[in-house]
Parts: structure tokens; C-alpha cells; sequence
């Protein structure tokens, strides 16, 4: 690989940001859009979109970033529990729904419009028509990100729907096309992903 002498700020392509600018601000970035779904103290159900969320490693462990603010924060402390369900682009509403603010009490009327079905193996609600859901116990809460804490846990249920399930005869653009991805663009822009291309792995390559 050839060494250039030139760097970042050498190129006049590049914006250096200053210190005090959010670099995610000033910038469009792809993330999953996922609606966490935990249990209130008075057991109605609570959900949130998130989009700081991932598979934590390459075995059954998912996390999620969140603020001690929150409900779902809260509740997953209480509880222990937490649903991860990933919703269609259709249903791009339905995760804005479960953005909004609650109200003076505490509560969150959006909620109502927004269709769910209980988990089977740990007590907390999912989407209705998710293409996947994960169902998940508390490992741990990692905090010092600022604000934010990084809230991680075992996967304990897995499901996928019919016709988002990646068998080994299933062409990927149909199964694309059949079953389209919600991809959300920081800050505030959504995307359908409908079709896809194969990537040029090297000879070798091993994950």
C-alpha cells in the first residue's frame, strides 16, 4: 500500500469540524430502526424506536443505547427484560407513534395505535408483523457515554417471519423485494431497502 504524504486536512474535499460539532449532525448515516419494547410498573406496555442498536459479538447478545431518562431505560432496570422487534418500512408510523413524548402524567397515548403481542419467554411486549424479533434478558448496563448508557442482553427467543427468512434457497433480491428493510438516516430521514448487491469478500476471507 502506497504512503501519502498528505493528510486530512490537506484535502480540501474534507470539512474539519470544530470541537464543539457533532459530527452525526452534519452528516447522513445509515442504522437499523428497532422498537424496544419493555413493561411498565403498572404493566401496560412501553415502546421505543431506537437506532443505536446492534448485535453485540457474533453469538446471542444484543444491545441498545439509551439514557437513564427514559422509560425503557427504567424499565428494563426493574424488569429485566426487554423485546427488540424490527419493524417494516410500512410501518414507519407506527415507530414514530412510539417516539412520542408523554404526556403530563407520565403516560404515552400514542402508544394505543400501535399493535403488539406478548413475548413468549420473557414478559414484555412485541410488534405485530415485525419481520424479526428478539426476545432478551438483562445483562448488564454499561454506563459513562455521556449521558447515555449502553444497555446489553441475552438473546433468549428468536423469531422471523416466513418471507424475510434467509433460507439457503432463497434468492436474496427476491427475498428483498418480498420483505423490504426500514433503515433509518440520522437524524431524520427513513429508507426502504428493497435490493442489494453481493459484496466482493477477498479470497479467504474469514469473519
Amino acid at each position: 500500500m502506497e504512503t501519502s504524504s498528505m493528510t486530512l486536512t490537506d484535502d480540501p474535499d474534507l470539512v474539519a469540524l470544530q470541537p464543539d460539532q457533532s459530527f452525526f449532525e452534519t452528516l447522513y448515516t445509515v442504522s437499523p430502526l428497532v422498537i424496544v419494547g419493555t413493561r411498565e410498573a403498572d404493566g401496560t406496555a412501553d415502546l421505543a424506536p431506537k437506532h443505536m442498536a446492534m448485535p453485540i459479538g457474533w453469538s446471542d447478545h444484543f444491545g441498545f443505547v439509551c439514557t437513564p431518562e427514559h422509560g425503557t431505560y427504567r424499565n428494563v432496570e426493574r424488569t429485566g427484560v426487554f423485546t427488540v422487534s424490527y419493524p417494516r418500512p410500512g410501518d414507519v408510523l407506527e415507530a414514530s407513534l412510539a417516539a412520542a413524548p408523554r404526556d403530563s402524567e407520565g403516560s404515552k397515548p400514542s402508544l394505543t395505535g400501535i399493535e403488539t403481542v406478548e413475548a413468549d419467554a420473557v414478559d414484555a411486549p412485541a410488534i405485530v408483523d415485525a419481520y424479526g424479533v428478539l426476545e432478551c434478558k438483562l445483562d448488564r448496563i454499561v454506563e459513562g457515554f455521556g449521558e447515555a448508557g449502553l444497555v446489553t442482553g441475552d438473546i433468549v427467543g428468536k423469531h422471523v417471519h416466513t418471507d424475510a427468512y434467509r433460507s439457503d434457497d432463497a434468492e436474496p433480491e427476491a427475498l428483498l423485494r418480498r420483505a423490504p428493510l426500514l433503515a433509518h438516516l440520522y437524524p431524520d430521514r427513513f429508507a426502504e431497502v428493497s435490493e442489494a448487491r453481493a459484496f466482493p469478500f477477498p479470497e479467504g476471507f474469514e469473519r
